[in-house]
Parts: structure tokens; sequence; C-alpha cells
């Protein structure tokens, strides 16, 4: 691994950071160094370099101007193939292929350089998953970060869901799989990653200083089980860090998976964006933000003015790598600027196909036998398809969120946990089953992501309140479907939908749980088993319609236990104890909920 962790790590004194070279790739004309230290806690006031080295210096006898080539790309969560009825179709191999042609075209340009970058959520959410394992002892490998080394990707930054597959786990991707530094300069108090990460690196290209800064949103992180684990406002950390890079840094480059605002409605975001970042730093303090998380396309058409904030242009290359991104900087004697943004359509990308050959095929036959591997059957029940599952699955009661809380009340049962009942809201489910063999590979696509299960605990007051406001959340047939966080409950809870004529005179009634009216059980505690995600991508809609609606009570505000046991690891336990997905197995409408439309 190229980037091994530097032997001094411990050495480095508060408001210092170590400056360490790591090595160089004269072929391509870049030197690499990483910033190694704590620069969460107080400003940075020195960089202490290794024995017997000075700091890359300004060049003044360089053929200015020199343009440097960033490729990037954000949120491919472990997308690297694209799977359809007919097979595997390329998806990072045709990325792969563009930055190489980069790098080839200009390779021996004195005046051309090329880096590229991933802004985060590399993994959690694809087939290549299943290599992660749940612990050690399971763990194959961690693909993207295979195929990212592979392709010479120069950083990535930490995404929120890199810490899915726990901190731990992470370590040991890193140690074996990358081969490029993982930066985050406002993550503190995790010891299993400590000189696995770093808060920024610099990268000499062509004789031009580039200052790497990395920054992760503290949104929708995983627990981390005995972990301090937690990250520090990226405003602060920038503050703090900022000077210190700019000293030995031509071009100072955020690798943010931040989001891109506060106001941003298809990821939460929490304590700045980009845009609140750039507004904070002084003008033009940074050439350009690198951005993630929030899965925007920005500056399809060029860089957009309403993408520049105070003078530092904000870029976001999509998901699932619908795009590679491309930001031209051109760097004067005295000076730097973005002259160039594009986004190149990864579709019309040509497949490298030595790349696609030599370490993508690989991979699926290594993946194959494993998501091969047969759970049960599926039975012919319309409600379990995936034209119902896109349709329908937040508007009635549905066979498969029935089966699927069902198995959850059982699965913690018999992991020790005193549940009462369980809920998931219509998101945690992503596909639909077709009828017979089922397999391991069938469930991925179901439910992809690595949610755990918590433990929320609530009184029969708050149960109400829950399911009075689930009633305004519920799709309605003369209204567009929306991800509203709509709940699914175990088989304990059942009540009516009576919707009303509009959203905001929904209601629940005839509310009955564990076989007693709730009315009679407003004092009691009860506890509700839910994944860990539960209402998290619904927040975008609560923004717009909570005044209205009066919406109160989040699954985030609960009290909760963390488990730790994932969502989909248990129910794939479940469906092998019962033989697949059938009406036996609990995969059937039982009138648990009516929903009554009053038009």
């Amino acid at each position: 691994m190229l980037w091994e962790r530097p032997a001094a790590f411990f050495a480095i004194p508060p408001g210092a950071l170590r400056l360490t070279y790591v090595g160089a790739s004269p072929e391509e004309g870049i030197e690499r160094y990483l910033f190694v230290g704590d620069a969460t806690a107080r400003p940075v006031e020195r960089l202490i370099l290794d024995e017997g080295r000075t700091p890359p210096p300004k060049r003044d006898d360089l053929d200015y101007p020199i343009r440097l080539k960033i490729a990037h790309f954000n949120d491919l969560h472990g997308n690297l193939v694209y799977l359809q009825p007919g097979g595997a179709h390329p998806v990072f191999s045709r990325m792969a292929g563009s930055i190489r042609r980069l790098r080839e075209r200009y390779r021996r340009h004195p005046q051309r350089g090329v880096l590229a970058f991933s802004s985060g959520d590399d993994a959690v959410g694809g087939i290549f998953d299943a290599l992660l394992g749940c612990d050690e002892n399971s763990f194959r490998l961690h693909a993207a970060y295979r195929l990212y080394s592979a392709a010479g990707i120069d950083a990535c930054a930490l995404g929120n869901h890199d810490l899915d597959l726990n901190a731990r786990l992470l370590a040991r991707a890193l140690r074996q799989d990358a081969s490029f530094p993982l930066l985050t300069a406002n993550l503190a108090g995790c010891s299993w990653l400590s000189g696995g990460y770093f808060p920024a690196a610099l990268f000499v290209v062509k004789g031009v200083r580039v200052g790497v800064i990395g920054l992760t949103t503290p949104a929708q992180i995983a627990p981390q089980p005995d972990s301090t684990l937690h990250f520090v406002d990226p405003i602060r950390t920038m503050h703090n860090l900022l000077s210190v890079v700019k000293e030995v840094s031509d071009v100072v480059i955020v690798l943010s998976h931040l989001g891109y605002s506060l106001a941003s409605t298809s990821a939460r975001v929490l304590a700045a964006g980009d845009c609140e970042l750039a507004a904070a730093l002084p003008h033009a303090a940074v050439q350009v933000v690198i951005g993630g998380h929030t899965h925007h396309a920005l500056n399809e058409h060029g860089l957009s003015p309403h993408n520049v904030v105070n003078g530092i242009p904000i870029v976001q290359a999509g998901k699932l790598g619908e795009f590679l991104g491309e930001v031209d900087i051109t760097v004067g004697r005295r000076w730097a600027a973005v002259t160039n943004v594009q986004l190149h359509a990864t579709s019309r990308l040509p497949v490298d196909e030595a790349f696609e050959r030599e370490y993508v095929q690989p991979l699926l036959r290594e993946i194959e036998p494993i998501l091969a591997e047969p759970l049960g059957v599926v039975a012919d029940e319309p409600d379990l398809s995936i034209d119902v599952v896109r349709n329908e699955l937040a508007a009635r009661e549905s066979a498969l969120c029935n089966f699927i809380t069902d198995a959850l009340v059982e699965q913690c049962r018999l992991a020790g946990y005193p549940v009462d009942f369980a809920a998931i809201d219509a998101s945690s489910v992503s596909a639909g089953l077709p009828p017979g063999r089922l397999t391991l590979g069938d469930w991925f696509a179901v439910m992809p992501y690595a949610d755990v299960i918590q433990l929320c605990t609530l009184t029969g007051h708050q149960l109400e309140q829950l399911l009075h406001e689930n009633a305004r959340r519920v799709d309605r047939p003369d209204e567009v479907h929306l991800e509203r966080g709509f709940l699914h409950f175990s088989a304990a809870v059942r009540y009516r939908i009576h919707l009303g004529p509009s959203r905001e005179q929904a209601r629940a009634e005839d509310i009955i749980v564990n076989g007693q009216p709730l009315c009679e059980q407003r004092e009691r505690t009860f506890v509700m088993a839910c994944p860990s995600f539960t209402h998290a991508l619904a927040s975008s809609w609560e923004e717009t319609v909570r005044n209205n609606l009066r919406l109160s009570l989040n699954a985030h505000a609960l009290p909760k236990e963390e488990t730790h046991r994932l969502v989909r690891n248990e129910l794939i336990a479940y469906i092998r104890a019962h033989g697949g997905v059938t009406p036996e197995s609990g995969a059937r409408r039982d009138g648990r909920l009516v929903v009554v439309d009053s038009n």
C-alpha cells in the first residue's frame, strides 16, 4: 500500500501538523505528501517536517500558465457495474478509462497535470457489499477501493456511509485494498482508524503544489460500537487548518462530503453544507469545493454562477456513477482559478476493456457464488412484485412489509431484546421479488443498505401521535408519490387510516396494540424495533410541510438503544429459517392496516 501510516503519527504536539513525504511518480510528474495530526481541537500554528526535508518550494521557474485537470466523482455506493437482466454492464470501467486517457494525453506535457478524486460514499448500496462481510472474519475485500487503486485515484474523502460497515472493517479495507489516502479533517475520537485517515494531502503536480482538505458530514452516521468517534464542526476545522495548508500550496481544493447546502432536500445536511462553508471562508480562499453526499448533478452545462459562493466554485457529479466530473484549474505565477467545468455522462464514455477484463471481471466471478446462494422460495404474490413496490408500497398495507416487520420482531426476541413491535418506512425497501427461487442477490436488491436495528422507546401517547402523523405521510391516490417516511408496522399494531378530504385532515382510528385499544395504554412504555435510517429520506418533504401538517414526532427524536445488528443480515437469517418469502412465513396481508378513502 502506497499510503502507509507515518511512524511519527503519535509524536505530533497539539497545534501542529506533520508534513510527511510519501513518494513520487516520476512518470506522472507527481510528488505526494500527507498532513498528519489533529486539526479539530485548536488552530494549527506550525508545520513539523520530516528530518532532513524542507517543504516543497514555490516554483517561479515554471513555464506558466499551467493547467490542472481534475477528474472527480462521488456517491458511487458500490455501483461499479450496473446489473440488468442481461448481465452486468460496465460503470467504473468507463470512468477509469476516461481518467487513463487524460493521464496518457498529458503525461509528457510540461504544462498539464491530472489528479482524480472521489468525494466519498464509495461502498454500501451495491452487490459488492456481499464481499465486505459483516465482521473481520467474513471480510473479503472492498471492491471500490480495489478498483480505485487500480485506476490510480489520488484521494478519497470519507463519506458518512463509508462508516456503515463500521470503523474496524473500514480500517481493514484501507490496509488491504486502498493505495490512496482517505481524507477527513473533522473526524475525531476513532482509535480504530488512527493512522488510516488524514486531514489533508499535498500533491506537487508538474511543480504546482496542490493542497487537498477532506471534510465529512456528521449526518446519518451509523452507530459505532465501543467507539467515541464523532465529527467536529467543519467550518471551525477549516479555519483551524486552512492557513497552514495554504502556506505550502499554490492551489487548495476542498474534497467535501458535507452536502450542497443546509437547504438541500435530497439528503440530510448538518452543521454546514458546501455553500455555508464557502460563505464562511475568506473570499476565494480555496480554488474549488468538490462535493458529495446530496447527489447533486451540478453545472451540467458549464459552471453556473449560482454555484459560485464567495468567489469559490462548488461542483458535484450526481450519484451512482451517473457522471464523471472534470474541473480545469489554470495556475499563473501569482494566481490560480477554475477556468472550465464539465460533467461527462458515464454511459457515453467508452469502456476500458482491458481494465474491465483485468480488474472488474475477477470481482464479478468472486461474487457470483455468493449472490447465487439459495435462501428459499418466493410465493407468487402480487404484493411482492417490483411494480407494486415501486408504485403502492406507501399507499396501503403491504404483504412484503408485513413479512419484514414480523421477521424483525422474531429476530429481536430471539436475540433477547424485549420488543413490542417493529416498524419500517417504505424507503427501506428498494425492489420487489419475482416468484420462484430466492437467492442472496435477490435480497440484496430488496435491501441494499447497511441499516442497523435500533430499539426506540416511546409511550402510548407518543405512539398515538406517531400513527396520526403516519396517516398524513401515506401516499394518496390523487397526489404525486414522494419519500414521506410512511411507516409499516408488525402485527401487534392494527389500525385504520381515514384519508379525509385532504392530507391535513387524515387521521388514524381504531388503534389496537397487542390486542388492546391504545387509548387504554397511553401511559404505558413500548419498545419499537426499526432500521437506523427510519424517516431519514423523508427529511426534505418534512421541511416543506411541517407547519401545515403539524408534524412534530420523527423517529430520529425518540430515545434509542443500538443493537449493532444489520437489518439485512437478520432478515436473511429469518428467510433461511422459514424457507423463503411466502404466506406461511408471513408474506401476506392480514388487515392490520385499512386505508379508507372518503372520496
